[in-house]
C-alpha cells in the first residue's frame, strides 16, 4: 500500500466506525423523511397508485377539512396541558425523592412500573378504570358522595379529551421525573450548605441556588417531554380509536385515520405528516441553539489546530468538565420573618421521619392503583366486570382466566414475536451502536459535531412522526410484515438512546487504558471488545435492558407495518387488542395476558433503575 493509500485510509477511521450507524439512520430515518416530504405534493390514490404530481392540492385539502380546527386546537390544549402539569408536578415528586426518607426506595419503583410497562396496556386498564356504570373511577367518586350519577369519561365529547389528558400527565411524569432527578444529583452539597450558613430559606435556597445549576435538565426535560407528548399516539388510539368524531384527536391520531382508516389518503397524510415533522423541527432547532448540548465549551478541544491535529488524525479526547454554574448570591431575610421560619423548620423536622414515608406510600399507591386494578381485573368473571355498581375485589377469584386466555388467543405465537423482534433489535443496537460511542468517547475528528447532531436529531423523533413515509418505504422493499425491516426500523430508533449512554460510560474510562493495550500490540477493534467493553457492562446493560423493552412495548409501527395473523406475525401489543371490541371488551382475559407482557418487563427495567439515573445525568452534562 502506498503512502498515500495509508494516509486515506487513516483519515477514514472514524468514519469506517461510524459506517454502519450511519447507512441505519439514512435508510431508515432520512429516506422516509425525504419520501414523506414527496409523497405531500404527489396525487395518490386510495389503493397507492402515484397518478402525478399534485402541486399543493394536498395541502389544500387538508386546510379546507372541517376537522382541521378542533384537531389543531386539541394538540395545542393537550400539548400546554399535559406539559406544563407534567413539568410541575414531575418537579415537584423529583425534589422530594432527592430527600431521604424510609420506603424511598419503594416509591422510586413505583415509577419504573408505569415507565416499563406498554402505553396499550397502561391505557387499557385505564380505558376500564373509565367505564361508564361499571367503571372503577365512578364507583370510587360515587361511594366518596361526589358524583350521583356515572359518567361517560372517554365516550362522552365533553370530557373525553380531558380524560385522555390525564393518562397522558401520569404516562409521561415518570421519565421527566427521573430527568429531574439526576440534574438534582449534580447540585454541589457544600453551596447548599453555604447558602444554609448564610440564613437562606429552604425556598430561597432553592429559587436561587439549585434551579439555576437544575436549568439544563429542565431544559432537556421539558423539550423532550413535548415531543413525547406531541407525538402521543398509543395513549388516545387505544382508548378513543374506534368511537366516533375527533373530538379527542390530535395531529398524529387524526394523520392514522385519514391514511389507514377514515379516507385513505395518502397525499393529504403526508402533508399532515409534513406540518408536524416542520413544528419538530422547530422544537429541535430550539434545543441546540438554547443548550447546545453537542458542544464542548472549549474551542480548544473541539477544534484543534491544524498543527495539533492533522485532518482525520483519531486522538483520545480528553473528559468532558462543564463550566461551575455560579448561584446567585442569597440575600439573608429579615429577623422577624427568619424567626417565623426556624419555628416552622424546627416543626417540621420534629414530623420529617414521619411525614415522608406517608406521603411517598401515598405517590406510590397512586401509580400503583390502575395496576392494582388490572390485577383483580384478571381474577374476575364475565359478570363481576360488568356488575353495576362496580366491585373493587372479585367475589370469585378465577384464576383460571390465566389458564383460558392462552387458548381464546394463540398468546404463545405473540410472546415468541415479541421476543424474536426484541431480542434481534436490541443485539442490532449493540452491534452498530457500540463502534460508533466509541470512536466519539475517544476521538476528535472533523464531522463529529455533525454526527451527533444527526445522533440528537433521530432522538428527537419517534417512529410515528414518519409513519407515513416508514409505510411507503416498507411497500417500496416489499417489507411489510417483514422481520428485517421491523427490526430495522426499532433499531434505528433506539440507536440514539444506545449510543449517547454507552459514549458517556465510554468516556468515564481512563484513556490510558488504551495507551497501554496499544503498546501490547492491541488494534482498536481488539481494545473495545477486550478491555473497554468488560469495564463498561453497566452501561451496556443498561442499553440492552431499555431497547429491548421499547421494542418489547412498540406499537404503533407494530401495527402497520407488522400485523399479519393469517402468518403468525402479530407481536403481543397488537394481538392482545383482539379482546377490545366496539361494543365489548373481555378485559378479564386481556389483563391476564397483558401482567404476565408487564412483570418481566418492570423486573428488567428496575435492575437498571440506578443505572438510568447515572446515565441520564451524564448524558446531560455532554
Amino acid at each position: 500500500m502506498t503512502s498515500r493509500a495509508a494516509e486515506l485510509w487513516r483519515r477514514t477511521v472514524p468514519w469506517r466506525w461510524l459506517a454502519p450507524s450511519t447507512v441505519l439512520i439514512a435508510c431508515v430515518v432520512g429516506f422516509p423523511a425525504l419520501y414523506m416530504v414527496l409523497m405531500s405534493f404527489q396525487d395518490i390514490s386510495r389503493i397507492g397508485l402515484v397518478k402525478g404530481f399534485a402541486g399543493l392540492d394536498n395541502y389544500a385539502r387538508l386546510l379546507q377539512e372541517d376537522a382541521l380546527g378542533q384537531v389543531v386546537g386539541n394538540t395545542l390544549l393537550w400539548l400546554v396541558v399535559v406539559v406544563g402539569l407534567t413539568m410541575l408536578l414531575s418537579l415537584a415528586l423529583a425534589q422530594f425523592l432527592s430527600k431521604e426518607f424510609f420506603g424511598r426506595r419503594f416509591v422510586r419503583l413505583s415509577l419504573v412500573v408505569p415507565w416499563a410497562t406498554s402505553l396499550v396496556m397502561t391505557a387499557t386498564v385505564w380505558r376500564f378504570i373509565y367505564e361508564g356504570g361499571n367503571g372503577l373511577l365512578n364507583r370510587l367518586l360515587m361511594d366518596l358522595g361526589l358524583l350521583s350519577a356515572p359518567v361517560d369519561w372517554y365516550k362522552d365529547p365533553a370530557t373525553a379529551l380531558y380524560s385522555v389528558m390525564a393518562i397522558g400527565i401520569v404516562t409521561s411524569m415518570p421519565f421527566t421525573t427521573y430527568v429531574l432527578l439526576s440534574g438534582l444529583q449534580t447540585v454541589p452539597h457544600d453551596v447548599l450548605e453555604a447558602a444554609r450558613i448564610d440564613g437562606a430559606s429552604a425556598w430561597s435556597t432553592w429559587r436561587r441556588v439549585t434551579l439555576p445549576i437544575l436549568r439544563p435538565s429542565l431544559m432537556i426535560a421539558l423539550v423532550l417531554n413535548m415531543l413525547h407528548v406531541f407525538n402521543a399516539f398509543t395513549v388516545i388510539w387505544v382508548i378513543m380509536g374506534k368511537t366516533a368524531g375527533n373530538h379527542a384527536d390530535t395531529t398524529v391520531t387524526w394523520l392514522y385515520k385519514i391514511a389507514f382508516t377514515a379516507q385513505l389518503d395518502s397525499g393529504e397524510a403526508a402533508a399532515l405528516g409534513v406540518l408536524n415533522v416542520v413544528f419538530l423541527l422547530l422544537l429541535i432547532t430550539a434545543f441546540v441553539v438554547i443548550l447546545r448540548p453537542y458542544q464542548n465549551p472549549s474551542a480548544a478541544e473541539e477544534r484543534p489546530s491544524a498543527a495539533e491535529a492533522p485532518a482525520g488524525e483519531v486522538r483520545p479526547a480528553p473528559p468532558y468538565q462543564p463550566e461551575p454554574v455560579q448561584p446567585k448570591p442569597v440575600q439573608p431575610k429579615p429577623v422577624r420573618q427568619r424567626l417565623v421560619l426556624m419555628r416552622a423548620g424546627r416543626g417540621w423536622r420534629r414530623i420529617r421521619p414521619a411525614a415522608l414515608p406517608v406521603i411517598g406510600f401515598a405517590i406510590a399507591l397512586f401509580f400503583l392503583a390502575p395496576y392494582a386494578a388490572m390485577l383483580f381485573g384478571s381474577l374476575k368473571t364475565d359478570a363481576e366486570l360488568y356488575a353495576v355498581p362496580a366491585d373493587y375485589f372479585p367475589r370469585t377469584w378465577a384464576w383460571s382466566n390465566y389458564a383460558d386466555v392462552w387458548q381464546r388467543i394463540p398468546l404463545a405465537d405473540y410472546f415468541r414475536v415479541s421476543l424474536t423482534v426484541a431480542l434481534v433489535s436490541t443485539a442490532l443496537v449493540l452491534v452498530v451502536g457500540a463502534p460508533a460511542a466509541y470512536v466519539l468517547a475517544r476521538s476528535r475528528f472533523r464531522g463529529r459535531g455533525a454526527f451527533l447532531g444527526v445522533i440528537l436529531v433521530t432522538q428527537m423523533f419517534p417512529a410515528v412522526a414518519l409513519l407515513i413515509g416508514l409505510y411507503r418505504q416498507a411497500l417500496f422493499v416489499d417489507g411489510i410484515n417483514s422481520y428485517a425491516v421491523i427490526i430495522a426500523i426499532n433499531a434505528a430508533f433506539n440507536l440514539a438512546f444506545g449510543v449517547w449512554i454507552m459514549h458517556a460510560h465510554f468516556s468515564a474510562i481512563p484513556v490510558e487504558i488504551d495507551e497501554a493495550a496499544m503498546m501490547d500490540g492491541l488494534g482498536r477493534f481488539r481494545i473495545m471488545l477486550r478491555m473497554i467493553l468488560p469495564l463498561a457492562a453497566p452501561g451496556l446493560v443498561t442499553v440492552m435492558i431499555f431497547t429491548f423493552i421499547q421494542v418489547w412495548n412498540e406499537f404503533v409501527i407494530a401495527l402497520t407495518l407488522f400485523n399479519d395473523p393469517a402468518s403468525g406475525r402479530v407481536p403481543l401489543t397488537v394481538g392482545v387488542q383482539q379482546f377490545v371490541g366496539l361494543y365489548e371488551t373481555n378485559y378479564q382475559y386481556l389483563f391476564a395476558a397483558a401482567l404476565m407482557a408487564i412483570v418481566p418487563a418492570v423486573i428488567l427495567f428496575a435492575l437498571i433503575e440506578k443505572h438510568l439515573v447515572s446515565g441520564l445525568t451524564a448524558g446531560s452534562t455532554k
